[in-house]
């Protein structure tokens, strides 16, 4: 099942006050403000208002930026996450491999967004679609409201911990052994569902989460990520995620005064996700001068 399939009703908010939605956790001489986040990139004609972010960061005993994975074996590591890598080439180009209907539509996608086939060719389906995701959202224009938080951090001398750091030689591996050509295919398909979708519907979710709508955020395509999210290892690692971020943000709950946490919006709103994992430590989750929406999501 997709483990952000699900959502908790009472949590899906929308923001009384300017910018995106906010909750918070707190004890006697402690709160923790958490940010939902939907997309990181924001496209800049996407604005959203910073200024809570401003307040909050300001006196902050700490910013939660939530779990990293990385190479924690250094140099040691890049051997085999190269031939990680080298295992998702292809010797015959992508599009002679796929089947004609998902040949088509494959075709149809890259040619919309200026895509030559040579872009795609030498890869298997899972990553092209990866790249193709990627090359439609155009990344490279889109500004992280994460970065922003940690700039924001270091301008106010605040510390910016991690919630947890994972290798990720053991995470690829996991991955990609496993993969056989209908999952390719299969993942390659839920791609095409996201970057054949409106562009308005992306964009609409990313403005419905600047105004503090959060439902309307939810509405992002993602099938592609529920795809990630289904691969070997995929929901041990996101139950490992949950649970770590969950235990960043009570921890901060020690130290008295107050600090900033930021958190991707489903894995903050699902069911068994950071939240609900937080008010299992005993912790309610609450949302500053918010309003809940009393429907679920589903999907």
């Amino acid at each position: 099942a997709d483990p952000e399939g699900t959502l908790v009703e009472e949590l899906v908010v929308r923001a009384i006050e300017p910018g995106p939605a906010w909750w918070r956790v707190e004890d006697a001489d402690t709160t923790v403000w958490i940010l939902g986040v939907a997309e990181d990139g924001v496209p800049a004609g996407v604005s959203w208002d910073r200024r809570w972010l401003e307040r909050r960061m300001k006196g902050a005993n700490a910013l939660i930026v939530g779990t990293r994975v990385s190479l924690t074996g250094g140099l040691r590591d890049v051997p085999a996450l190269l031939r990680a890598r080298g295992s998702q080439k292809s010797k015959t180009p992508l599009e002679e491999t796929l089947p004609p209907e998902l040949r088509t539509r494959f075709v149809a996608a890259r040619e919309r967004i200026g895509q030559p086939a040579s872009r795609y060719a030498g890869w298997r389906p899972m990553i092209a679609g990866q790249m193709l995701v990627g090359d439609a959202r155009g990344k490279g224009k889109r500004g992280s409201v994460t970065e922003a938080a940690v700039k924001l951090a270091k301008t106010n001398k605040v510390k910016v911990v991690e919630a947890a750091r994972y290798d990720a030689v053991p995470i690829v591996r996991a991955a990609l052994d496993g993969l056989t050509p209908e999952i390719h295919h299969q993942c390659l398909g839920a791609a095409l569902e996201d970057v054949e979708a409106p562009a308005a519907r992306g964009r609409a979710a990313l403005e419905g989460w600047a105004r503090g709508d959060t439902a309307a955020a939810l509405l992002e395509p993602r099938s592609f990520d529920k795809c990630l999210l289904l691969l070997g290892g995929g929901p041990e690692l996101w139950r490992r995620m949950t649970r770590d971020n969950a235990a960043a943000i009570v921890k901060a709950l020690e130290t008295p005064g107050h600090a900033v946490a930021v958190v991707s919006l489903r894995p903050w709103l699902a069911a068994g996700g950071i939240a609900a994992q937080v008010e299992a430590r005993g912790v309610k989750v609450k949302g500053p001068g918010l309003l809940a929406i009393t429907r679920r999501i589903i999907g």
